[in-house]
């Protein structure tokens, strides 16, 4: 991913070959020295010293390092006289059309040129500004084909090597960026030069390239070191957030209330200002990019409808708010045909949706289901490349959310674009998603397929998190008798064998120490059920649930030092303080560190 761009700066950014030549040749002709503009060419991408050196080597005379150092200085002198007369006007149209929108697309941008003039130059031209970063010859110790200066450049700007492009006009110059580990773009000169990877005409031309490499390494969507930062307060509400996104996924922010997942989606809308880090969509920062720019389009927990305007309308807004060309202002007959284009489009989304029969009415005549039909159908006309959906199912009655599930599910696949889904809903995230990203108090806590948070919680925020009811936590010691595992209960002599293959990836360290294992309500079996298995644990019913297909049991562990949940399947009936035989099923137990909570698995 390109990040940042080092640019040399002598025909580059200006050309003052013109300027390097004509002191030189004043130089060499009051020394009596032979000088053309072949020699000229000679000393492109090199340092003054170097030049002088190549100069004298057409010299009647030999030169001390005195000596050597007076020329060097009157060459410089000579050349700053014709530095003084650039301006801003100097630069092509080109050259600032390029600056100006390699800035506001948000890209890092350098100065890496060996010449001690350089911040001179710049002021003269007044761009100065537009860099983050400048490297000049007086803080380097190496001039080119040495890549020190692109590699401070790098340094400064924070971006590994890979992350930059290096554009330069000089064979010097290509050398020093390959010898760096630069994509190496070549103007000028350097265009031709065997060992550049890109060629250019003029500057404007590095756009589209950046474009390309972008698109060639890119995921579809990167979020990068995203953090946010509120002023008021202080309060950090998203730390670090690191996510690569393929297209048609549908990936879901899962968490509890105030873990910022609302905060991330708004980032991603350009609907909140990003504190740090960076996002890209196609390999394109959006940072910098306005709302209605990034093609991206967002449905609200609150549907957000104009209560005014009939289904039609209000699915048909976007479009309908595009601006007309100036060309077409007048142009009737066009306007009538972009309207009735407008419909069609509208007509078409509507059938996706199953809204044709409700297309004239308002929103106020619909369903909480229909309106939140609506909100889609409107987001969906513009043809996005990703979709936002802030909890766009908490204001509906159950019923509603489970048939809107499969609604949104069903548009996932046949749109086959990015879903960005935020929701506390567990059960929710299970069942939609393709990637669930588990956040807690702004950090992301873990980033997997849905069977992959299930079965391979990381911590155990997540193992309590992921999965109705909730899982049992119990303390622990695993003990290994030759290549077997067992689990013993503190306080209970009685082992339980645990499958080698659930412990392949076990970190011994932990053996014989106590740590924390968790156990799903499923994974334990009442005596008279198909699973149980007696191995001798009893405790006694406190209160049970029957919900149809399943009745969970809340039970006081008699041996055991906490209390523990329990699905049984169908309708049972416990009553209070009666004892209940269970066993333990440890195919998919989890164990974690009762210090740091982390999975040993």
């Amino acid at each position: 991913m390109i990040k940042g761009i080092i640019f040399d700066l002598d025909g580059v950014i200006i050309s003052t070959d013109s300027f390097h030549y004509k002191a030189w040749k004043a130089i060499a002709d009051e020394e009596g020295i032979y000088f053309d503009e072949e020699i000229n060419n000679r000393l492109r991408g090199i340092s003054r010293m170097q030049s002088l050196e190549i100069i004298l080597e057409k010299a009647k005379k030999t030169y001390n390092d005195v000596e050597k150092a007076a020329l060097a200085e009157k060459k410089n002198e000579l050349y700053r006289q014709s530095l003084s007369k650039l301006s801003y006007a100097s630069l092509s149209k080109d050259t600032k059309d390029a600056i100006r929108k390699l800035y506001a697309e948000g890209y890092h941008l350098a100065i890496g040129s060996s010449s001690k003039n350089t911040k001179y130059i710049l002021e003269r031209l007044h761009i100065s500004n537009a860099f983050d970063v400048v490297i000049d010859g007086t803080m380097i110790s190496h001039s080119k084909p040495d890549p020190e200066v692109f590699l401070k450049a790098a340094q400064e700007l924070g971006l590994l090597p890979e992350e930059c492009l290096v554009i330069e006009d000089a064979e010097a110059g290509i050398e020093a960026a390959k010898a760096g580990g630069f994509i190496a773009v070549g103007i000028g000169n350097a265009s031709h030069y065997a060992k550049t990877d890109y060629p250019i005409d003029r500057l404007s031309d590095i756009l589209p390239i950046i474009e390309k490499i972008n698109r060639q390494v890119a995921h579809k969507m990167d979020i990068e070191h995203v953090g946010k930062v509120y002023s008021t307060g202080d309060v950090r509400a998203v730390s670090d957030f690191n996510l690569t996104i393929d297209d048609g996924e549908f990936v879901v922010f899962l968490g509890p209330s105030g873990c910022g997942k609302s905060t991330i989606l708004r980032m991603v809308a350009g609907l909140e200002e990003i504190t740090e880090g960076e996002i890209y969509l196609n390999g394109k920062l959006l940072n910098y990019l306005d709302p209605k720019d990034r093609n991206i389009s967002m449905v609200f927990q609150n549907y957000a409808l104009y209560p005014h305007l009939s289904v039609r309308k209000n699915i048909a807004f976007p479009l309908s708010q595009a601006p007309i060309p100036f060309k077409h202002f007048f142009d009737w007959k066009w306007r009538q045909e972009r309207k009735e284009k407008i419909n069609e489009i509208v007509e078409e989304t509507a059938k996706k949706i199953n809204l044709t029969p409700y297309l004239d009415k308002k929103p106020a005549n619909l369903s909480g289901g229909q309106r939140q039909r609506v909100a889609l159908g409107r987001a969906i006309v513009r043809n996005p490349e990703v979709f936002l959906l802030d909890e766009p199912l908490s204001n509906l009655d159950a019923k509603m959310r489970v048939q809107m599930r499969s609604e949104i599910s069903r548009l996932h696949k046949a749109l086959k674009a990015i879903f960005i889904y935020v929701t506390h809903d567990q059960v929710e995230a299970m069942t939609m998603g393709t990637k669930i990203v588990v956040l807690k108090d702004g950090h992301i806590q873990q980033v997997a397929s849905p069977e992959g948070l299930y079965l391979q919680p990381k911590n155990m925020f997540v193992a309590g998190f992921i999965g109705t009811p909730q899982m049992n936590f119990l303390k622990a010691v695993i003990r290994k008798d030759k290549d077997d595992y067992f689990a013993y209960f503190l306080g209970n002599p009685k082992g339980i064998a645990i499958p080698r293959e659930r412990m392949q990836s076990f970190n011994e360290s932990f053996l014989d120490k106590e740590v924390v294992l968790g156990i799903r309500p499923k994974s334990i079996a009442v005596e008279g059920e198909l699973s149980y298995v007696d191995q001798g644990f009893k405790c006694s019913a406190n209160l049970s649930e029957q919900l149809g297909e399943e009745t969970i049991v809340y039970s006081k562990a008699g041996d055991l030092e906490r209390d523990l949940l329990i699905s049984v399947e169908g309708l049972s009936k416990f009553h209070e303080g009666e004892e209940i035989h269970i066993s333990f099923d440890l195919k998919n137990v989890c164990l974690f560190s009762s210090e740091s909570e982390e999975s040993l698995l």
